[in-house]
Order: C-alpha cells, then sequence, then structure tokens
C-alpha cells in the first residue's frame, strides 16, 4: 500500500512540474485552440467533454482524465457531453449515459468520481467495444448492458428517462454537437468558449497544460 501511494504521489508531482515547465510557452490561437463564435452557456471553470463510446480515441482519453483531475482544484466542473453518430446504438448510450448523470446528481455524485453511475456505464461501454470486442443484438440487450454495470433497475431507467431534467440534459447535448460544428471527438471545451486543437496536443502532459492554461482565461 505504502508503495502504491509513493508512487501516485511521484506521479502526480512528476504531472505538476512538467505542467509547470510547460508554463514557459504561451498557448496561440489557431494553433492550440480556437475560441467559439457562439459559446456555449455554462459555468466558469468548466470543462466540456464531446465524445461518444464508439470512438477508440475517448476510451483512450478516458483513461487520461484521472490525472488531468487529480492536478486542477476540485472546484473545476466536469460536463460530459455524449453525441449521437451512426455507429449502431449510439442513441440508446446516450440515453443511458444521461440517466446515469441525473442519478448521479441526485445522489451529489460527481461524473469524475469513480463510483459514480455515469463513470461505470461508460467504463463499461468502452471494455464492451474495445476490449472485449462485443456484438450486442439488440436496442434491449445494450441498454441492460449498461444498465447492470451500474446496478440501474429498468423502472428505475424509464421513470428517469421521462424526467424533465433528463430530456433536457439530452437536448443540450444534441444542441451542442450543431452549435460548435465538432469535427472529430473527443473534443474538450473550457469555459463554453475554448476548443482545444487536437492535431497541436504533443503529449498527455500537454494537454493537462492547455486545460489549466484555458481555464485561467477571461
Amino acid at each position: 500500500m505504502q508503495t502504491f501511494l509513493k508512487y501516485t504521489i511521484t506521479f502526480i508531482l512528476s504531472l505538476f512540474l512538467s505542467v509547470q515547465f510547460l508554463q514557459a510557452e504561451s498557448l496561440k490561437e489557431g494553433h492550440d485552440y480556437i475560441i467559439l463564435n457562439n459559446p456555449l452557456n455554462v459555468p466558469k471553470n468548466s470543462i466540456i467533454e464531446i465524445f461518444n463510446v464508439g470512438c477508440p480515441h475517448c476510451a483512450s482519453m478516458n483513461k487520461v482524465l484521472p490525472n488531468l483531475f487529480n492536478v486542477l482544484p476540485e472546484q473545476v466542473e466536469f460536463l460530459p457531453y455524449h453525441i449521437i453518430t451512426g455507429a449502431p446504438f449510439s442513441a440508446q448510450a446516450s440515453e443511458v449515459l444521461a440517466v446515469s448523470l441525473i442519478l448521479d446528481k441526485e445522489q451529489n455524485l460527481s461524473p469524475k468520481d469513480s463510483k459514480s453511475h455515469f463513470k461505470r456505464v461508460l467504463e463499461a461501454y468502452f471494455d464492451a467495444n474495445f476490449k472485449e470486442r462485443k456484438h450486442f443484438t439488440n436496442k434491449d440487450s445494450f441498454v441492460s448492458y449498461g444498465l447492470n454495470a451500474a446496478n440501474i433497475t429498468q423502472e428505475n431507467f424509464k421513470n428517469t428517462l421521462e424526467n424533465p431534467q433528463t430530456k433536457e440534459l439530452l437536448q443540450v447535448w444534441a444542441d451542442a454537437s450543431v452549435h460548435t460544428r465538432i469535427q472529430g471527438v473527443p473534443s474538450f471545451i473550457i469555459n463554453g468558449k475554448y476548443l482545444i486543437l487536437a492535431q497541436g496536443l504533443k503529449s498527455e502532459e500537454d494537454f493537462i497544460y492547455k486545460v489549466d492554461y484555458l481555464l485561467g482565461q477571461d
């Protein structure tokens, strides 16, 4: 246990020092990020991730995000936006994830929390798609797989799906993908205004630095 704790502290410290080193370099608009013409209506000190459970790059980034959250202040809000694509069961994934977030909100759980309904559903779908290479035969089996991962009953799912908050969240996700004209996922928008350009990212440390830098901008 002590060895694990020592490794964790050393890892976080190395990330912090890497970020501090990178601070000598200012970010450039158009190269590192762009400013959205129509900013999204979200709180300051927030990170939006636009993603899809069928995206392998999103699955890889999901492993990086805990390192980001360990470095940033706890009050920074993480807002995951799942978008619907042409992939099978993409719309059902949005429904299960939206329900999980509403249930988490009722229990004061953050989507950053590894024990949250959202996190358990998300990782179950990523594992099914990219580790187990699971093939779902129908919508019901796909939905049940995500619900079982987070111990959400079918009744709770159906009732929460009809909740006005869930419907509003699904509409926010749909509007954001059109509003921002996202070309690929995962995409990260800081403070609803700054879209980090994926092609400019050099490393995990570079990503963490850019998020931290943009959080500090007006």
